[in-house]
């Protein structure tokens, strides 16, 4: 257990990352008959992926200065169930944020939408 404490952004991101897995292989069917993906959809996804990354660099954080196993679990939960609010929130469902990064690892065209989106929104945040 103590490797958790030692190791949290890869626990942290191996979580989320299931949480991304759960479903994929019965996402995969829905994805290919999904086609193109929205602009909007896009920058959900976008949106949502930043809000994932702020959570994951906040709790990676706090992970590294915990020395007991059992709130370095409790804080890995808290911070899978942020990233999860922060999916929904930013207006997709658990299953379409699935469904956009399987396709994103399967579609170049669809991987570079994602990342100028991303890039727009950082950019715009510095701008502000």
């Amino acid at each position: 257990m103590r490797n958790i404490t030692r190791f949290p952004l890869l626990s942290l991101l191996a979580a989320f990352t299931l949480l991304l897995a759960a479903g994929t292989s019965a996402q995969e069917a829905d994805s290919a008959e999904a086609g193109s993906i929205s602009a909007g959809d896009i920058d959900r996804f976008a949106e949502a992926y930043l809000a994932v990354q702020m959570i994951n660099q906040e709790y990676s954080t706090m992970l590294q200065q915990v020395e007991d196993p059992e709130r370095a679990t409790e804080l890995q939960q808290e911070a899978q169930t942020k990233m999860q609010q922060a999916v929904t929130e930013s207006g997709l469902s658990i299953s379409d944020y699935q469904s956009i990064a399987q396709q994103a690892n399967q579609d170049d065209a669809v991987r570079e939408n994602i990342q100028n989106a991303v890039s727009a929104m950082v950019e715009a945040h510095h701008a502000q």
